[in-house]
């Protein structure tokens, strides 16, 4: 992996991360929609972030 995907990669995981949480925070606190849908929510930004890393990625 070369350094420029390393600075593409760190930055997309940290925003999925931050999207993941702040997604979890208003499912379980403001909306208290339950397990289901948090895990729903969990599969869901997983497979956004590695199809946006897999489209995007720069190639080396």
């Amino acid at each position: 992996m070369g350094k420029r995907q390393l600075k593409f990669i760190i930055p997309v995981c940290i925003i999925a991360m931050l999207i993941l949480i702040i997604g979890e925070c208003l499912i379980g606190l403001v909306f208290d929609w339950g397990i289901v849908v948090s895990r729903i929510w969990l599969i869901v930004v997983i497979v956004l972030t590695c199809a946006f890393s897999v489209w995007k990625c720069p190639r080396d």
